[in-house]
Order: C-alpha cells, then structure tokens, then sequence
C-alpha cells in the first residue's frame, strides 16, 4: 500500500533529516557505502535494460521472432508469446490462437507501487490464420502487473525487495499453499532482486466465473472486493455493488481470521522458512539487512514529526489525541536494531509464512461458485514475509473494520483463529494459549499501523480525511489494547523503504 512512497518523498526527508528530527541515538543514519552499492547496482541494471530493450526490438522485429515475454516499459504484449504461455498454462485451449490482447488502466486501482493493467484477450479455436466470425470469439480477462522502467525506481525495487512477489508465485510455498482458490492463478512470473524489476501475468480475480475465464457460474453471484463488505469506509461503495447480497461485517471478519489460521498453520515455526532469502525479513531474523531497516525507521520518524507538525500549525485539518501522539513518539524514540533482535530472538513469539500487506482491500470475496460459501482470494504479495502471525490480523481490523464492529467482535473472531490453528495442530493450547495469542494481536496490529500511519500522515496528496480516519481506528485499537495490562508498542516491522541522503 506504501511501498512507493519513496519515490515521492525520500529525496525531501531525508535532506531535512538531520535539521528537522533528532532521532534516538541507537538509529545510525549514515550507510554511505551501502547506498553506493545499491546506487550502482541500479545504475548499471538500468543499462542493462536499455540494451535489453533495444536488443529485443531488433530480434523480435524480424522473421526470426517468435515473440517474447513483457519487460518493464512495455506497453504491450506480444501475441505469439501470449499464445504460447496461456496454451503452455492450459488458460486456453491447445487449438486457441490469440487474435487481440487490449491493455487498458486499472479503474479504481489505490496501489502505490508498480504498473497494473488489465488485459483483455481474444482468442479463437483452430488453426492461426483460419478466419473466425465475431461470435466465436471467446475471452481471457487478465491482470499485467510489473515494475516501472528507469533508474530510481529500480533503486527503490532493489532497496525494497519488490522483486519478492514474483519469486513467491514462483515458490513451491505458492505452489503448495492451500486452498487452491487463495491465490489468483498466475500464467507468467518474473522477478529479479539484482535488476530490480519483476513482471507477472495472472488471472483477473473479479472476472471469476466469467465467460473465457472459467465456465458459467450457474446464476451465483459475481466476486465483490472484501473491503466493500466492511463498507469501504473512506471512498465508499460504488452503486454498482448489491450490498443486499453481502456477507455480514462479522461473519466477513470470522472468515478472513479463520482463512489465516489455515494459511498460518502451514507454516507455524517451520525452520525452513529461515532458508528463503528473498522472503521479506528473513535477513533480519539472521540479524542482516540492519541498513535497509534503520533507512525506513528514519524514514518514517521524519515523516512523522513533519505530519505532526502540519497538524499543529493548521496546515493539515487533522485532529491528533495526546495518548495517540505519545504512542508515536515513544515507539520511535526508542526504536533500535539492537530491541528489533532481542524480538526476533525470542523464541517464544512464533513466526510463519504472513501476506505482510493483509487488509480487506487485497482480499477478493469469490462467488462464482457458490454464493453461499464463497471463497476467500488474497492478491498483491508484494510483502510477503516471516513474522509474527497475528500482525497480518491485526492490520486489518485497523484498516478496514468499523470501531464498533471490532470493539464488540474483534476478540470472538481471535478466538476462532486460534481455535483453528488448534484444530490444525499447528499449536498446543498449553504452548500458546488464548490469552497469548490475544496480546500478540492487540501489539501486533498496533505496531504494524505506527510505521505505516508515520509515512501516509505526510504522503502527498493524502487527504485530511484518510488521515483522520487511519487515526481514529488506531486510536480506538489501541484503547482496546489497555483492557490488557502492559500492552507496549516498539517499530519492528517495516516496509524497506527510501535510502538516506548519502551525499
């Protein structure tokens, strides 16, 4: 959700840095020689690319071409390669021939990193050339997401990992994760750490169950984004959207809960996971990658103390408690790597396999086989890590959840989870009790939302309102958090984000 942010504001805080925040004296703010690194590593990734480009473009131009797969900068896509990879993927039939692929923009889209586009293919039954009449012409909705094209973005790929999402599809932790239905189904994927770039082509989930896509869904209904069932309380929902046909905000919240116990239990404690050094935090749990984490951490204190300071002075109509700002500022203040590893050290705080990025407006509610028992489909793992499990939980219930409906149910959904991870025998109730995993959501989700409401309180263009909004769940989340004693928050995880002013 704010992984591009760096490239909008890095540059501006990290220049007032020095003159505008005076961080803990933990945080070390030079890394001179790892920004270098990186530095001419996306220099020279880009150079590459140029000649890729240009390359391509002669071979692929000539007889000789068969076609080739999207880099970034494309604006479009090869037919004979899209043949290829959708017959090679079973997305259409053997006999299929492409005859279009239209890209248009992604309505409605809020992401803030990386190109979407939905693809709208066309394709024939029979031999490549054999005419068709309009009629027979079936459909493939698709979704084209890659990373842009040019020397600073591919600098924030490489310091932000984007190139993880694209590994993730790849994995055999995709492939093995159940239910089937949980991820979009992905025909191309493409990721590289080093160039900082990635591409990946994969089914367009609200088009389930439309023609071309899968068979008729038999008179169920079409999918519907997660977060308009909890009302889509910034933007609202189109009147598009029957709300007569939605799920209930609670049994919607039971549902997701449940889902990620299933998705966590896989796997719970599992060592192996500690091996996959594309997975976001795992350099961290091998106590690596402490520059790219206190980057982030400066990153987001900066921001912090300009969006407070908008607040203060009137500039920016948002309204800040005293208790809210206290917890701000305590929890950046003593931010440290050295408290980040004692945390990830203990092992009593589980880990597992965590989305990284889980709010309702990354889930889609699939009805196309059953609108009595629709699936649940989680898209956009451009975050996908290893952490604590109940963090993903928590997110979203200050995301997207209303006050009231959390306050009264928040702790009846936890519940469910945990039963499940029971059931799953991913956990023994004597090793991880209720009240334990309680206590970790009620932290977790909080201290998911610090760093995150640190950098959208300053990000350019953010309405007042969001802000207010992101504040006031928070708030609200956190005065659950004081039923229970000794709830305190600390900056652990973090999207890696903008590099220092090394100059």
């Amino acid at each position: 959700m704010i992984k591009k942010a760096f490239k909008l504001i890095c540059h501006d805080i990290f220049l007032l840095s020095f003159i505008t925040h005076k961080m803990s004296t933990s945080i070390t703010i030079a890394s001179p020689a790892t920004y270098r690194y990186l530095s001419l590593q996306a220099a020279v990734a880009q150079a590459y690319a140029t000649l890729r480009r240009h390359f391509v473009s002669v071979i692929f131009s000539s007889s000789l071409g068969g076609g080739h797969a999207p880099n970034p900068g494309d604006s479009t896509i090869s037919i004979p390669w899209l043949t290829k990879t959708l017959i090679a993927t079973e997305a259409i039939p053997r006999t299929a021939t492409v005859i279009s692929a239209e890209c248009k923009g992604l309505d409605g889209n809020r992401g803030l990193v990386g190109v979407m586009t939905r693809v709208h293919v066309s394709y024939v039954l029979g031999e490549t050339g054999a005419k068709s009449d309009s009629k027979d012409t079936q459909e493939l909705h698709l979704i084209l997401k890659m990373s842009g094209d040019g020397y600073l973005l591919r600098l924030g790929n490489i310091i932000s990992g984007q190139a993880r999402e694209a590994r993730f599809y790849s994995s055999d932790l995709a492939k093995e994760l159940v239910p089937k239905t949980l991820l979009p189904r992905v025909y191309y994927s493409h990721g590289s750490q080093w160039l900082g770039e990635y591409v990946i082509l994969m089914e367009d989930i609200k088009q389930r169950g439309c023609s071309g896509n899968q068979a008729s869904n038999n008179g169920n209904l079409p999918p519907v984004d997660v977060n308009f069932v909890f009302g889509n309380q910034i933007w609202g929902i189109p009147p598009s959207i029957d709300q007569s046909t939605l799920p209930g905000a609670t049994d919607m919240l039971d549902q997701m809960f449940v889902t990620a116990a299933g998705m966590h239990a896989q796997h719970w404690n599992d060592p192996r996971l500690h091996k996959l050094s594309w997975l976001k935090c795992v350099g961290w749990y091998h106590g690596v990658d402490r520059a790219r984490w206190e980057w982030s951490v400066q990153a987001g204190a900066v921001s912090w103390a300009k969006g407070k300071a908008k607040a203060a002075s009137g500039e920016f109509d948002v309204k800040y408690s005293e208790k809210f700002i206290s917890v701000m500022d305590k929890a950046f203040e003593q931010a440290s790597w050295e408290k980040l590893q004692q945390r990830l050290q203990d092992r009593s705080i589980p880990f597992t396999l965590t989305h990284g990025d889980f709010h309702a407006a990354n889930m889609i509610l699939d009805r196309s086989k059953s609108s009595t028992s629709p699936d649940l489909a989680i898209y956009d793992w451009s975050e996908v890590c290893i952490w604590e499990p109940t963090t993903d939980l928590g997110q979203t219930v200050i995301s997207d959840v209303a006050i009231p409906v959390f306050q009264a149910h928040a702790r009846t959904a936890m519940h469910k989870y945990w039963e499940r991870l029971v059931e799953l025998g991913a956990i023994k109730p004597s090793d991880y009790s209720f009240e334990t995993c309680w206590r970790s959501f009620l932290r977790g989700g909080v201290e998911k939302w610090i760093w995150t409401f640190a950098i959208l309180c300053n990000y350019p263009s953010m309405p007042p309102k969001c802000v207010q909004y992101f504040h006031d769940q928070m708030l609200a989340f956190i005065e659950l958090a004081d039923s229970e004693k000794n709830v305190s928050y600390g900056i652990t995880t973090v999207a890696c984000f903008a590099p220092p002013s090394a100059e």
